[in-house]
């Protein structure tokens, strides 16, 4: 392990339990996330870049309209077969549209395809479910009208991301949007989320932002196929249910000098899911996402050069695959550290702990929930060079609370070519130490990219 961490910090210095998978290994941009975020910076699979990087000083053939072709590499050199050696050949094209109309109000809709030559390159046998979900790829993104009804009240409607909470590493009352996170740990959080089809109000009073929103689309996570390196347990067949009802939430915030607060509140249905087993023998199981309720608060402070990150949740109504006959809850905080003090650099810290306040030792059946607590370490460096046009990235997620139960880190460097031009590589590296991280220790990677935008 000791060589493993070396080789993230050597990549870098030369150039300067989570509850579900999804949670478990996303995460690590340079950006802090403020209270919402357009999706045109989450489309790109393993390639960090932002997709709000499409330059739009760029002259375009039809006015508004931007785009990024990008061709992707990835390598596995401790895999085993399907998944070895080359890993991963996809060529990807992202498309955004932005027309701003005379009286203020913005149409957004941004789109992206793909295709992975690997699977038909390879002639490796891949399980369908692989096939199905990772071969190619046709996704509507960010889709919204918004605009001001007055001087105090904002309107967006439509498919969008709206981000809770400050961390850019670990999900604690960011909870309203699902991840793309089939191929976990290779992109932040950040540049994972799916946009929903919501309407958002914001109320301004003073110093204060008042936000209801109805959701009124429902899906969840995208987790990694079944037979793929990240899932290599058989397709279970078990059928999701499906919703088509409303949910809400609700985000009261304040920003005041050196300082800001939020309160949140949302009752949704529980994106991570569970195996619901029917009380009649002729019935089929059915994957089942009950509705729960999140009550949370993040605060920020300010201090010259120095940023206070925290972030409280509590969640009752949860439901698990091992506990049929009862609910639980539970308390989710984080604290942070950013620290900007140096040139062109920045460097955080996030710790995050998430206790339950009924735990039930048959939970230790579950892969993800094996103790009370599930402790979570996440430090990011990130660097910028030759005038801003060379970007070094290092971050490091551990578990436990000795820093035991796996991980992973991530090294990689962004250099912009030219204008127009860009280019990503890096190397990612999973830590064994608990049933979740000891199934795709071996998934290590090594990925490059380039990326041209009009």
């Amino acid at each position: 392990m000791t060589i493993k961490l070396a080789l993230g910090g050597l990549l870098l210095s030369s150039l300067v339990y989570a509850e579900s998978v999804d949670e478990a290994l996303g995460g690590f941009d340079d950006t802090p996330v403020q209270v919402e975020k357009s999706s045109m910076d989450v489309m790109d699979g393993f390639d960090d870049s932002n997709a709000s990087e499409v330059s739009a000083t760029k002259e375009s053939l039809v006015e508004g309209l931007t785009g990024k072709l990008t061709e992707q590499v990835a390598f596995s050199y401790n895999g085993d077969k399907p998944h070895d050696n080359f890993t991963s050949l996809k060529s990807s094209l992202f498309l955004d549209y932005e027309h701003k109309f005379e009286n203020g109000w913005r149409f957004k809709t941004n789109a992206k395809a793909y295709y992975d030559a690997i699977y038909d390159i390879r002639s490796d046998v891949y399980t369908r479910d692989e096939l199905d979900e990772q071969r190619s790829e046709i996704r509507l993104y960010d889709a919204y009208v918004e605009g001001s009804i007055s001087d105090k009240i904002d309107i967006k409607l439509g498919r969008q991301v709206v981000v809770w909470g400050r961390s850019d590493t670990i999900r604690i009352t960011d909870i309203l949007n699902p991840l793309d996170n089939r191929r976990p740990g290779m992109v932040d959080i950040e540049d994972l989320r799916l946009p929903v089809t919501m309407a958002k109000l914001d109320f301004f009073l003073g110093d204060w932002r008042v936000t209801p929103i109805a959701i009124v689309e429902q899906f969840f996570t995208i987790t990694p196929a079944f037979g793929s390196a990240f899932n290599p347990q058989p397709e279970p067949h078990i059928a999701e249910t499906n919703y088509h009802d409303v949910t809400y939430a609700l985000s009261v915030g304040g920003e005041f000098s050196g300082w800001d607060v939020n309160f949140y509140a949302a009752r949704l249905r529980d994106d991570a899911g569970y195996v619901k087993f029917p009380t009649q023998p002729t019935l089929q199981p059915t994957f089942t996402h009950d509705k729960v309720n999140m009550f949370g608060t993040a605060l920020n402070v300010l201090s010259g050069s120095w940023l206070l990150k925290t972030e409280l949740a509590y969640l009752n109504g949860l439901k698990y695959t091992s506990v049929q006959d009862k609910s639980f809850s539970r308390t989710d905080a984080l604290i942070g550290l950013e620290y900007n003090g140096i040139a062109d650099t920045m460097i955080s810290y996030d710790f995050s702990i998430r206790h339950f306040n009924n735990y039930d030792k048959r939970l230790e059946n579950e892969l993800f929930l094996p103790n009370k607590n599930t402790y979570q370490h996440a430090l990011r460096i990130t660097s910028d060079f030759l005038n801003a046009t060379l970007h070094a990235n290092y971050l490091i997620s551990l578990y436990g609370s000795k820093l035991d139960e796996g991980g992973f880190q991530r090294a990689w460097v962004k250099y912009d070519i030219a204008d127009a031009i860009s280019t990503n590589i890096g190397v990612v590296d999973y830590i064994g130490g608990s049933k979740l991280f000891n199934t795709i220790k071996n998934s290590d990677m090594i990925f490059a990219d380039i990326s041209y935008s009009f």
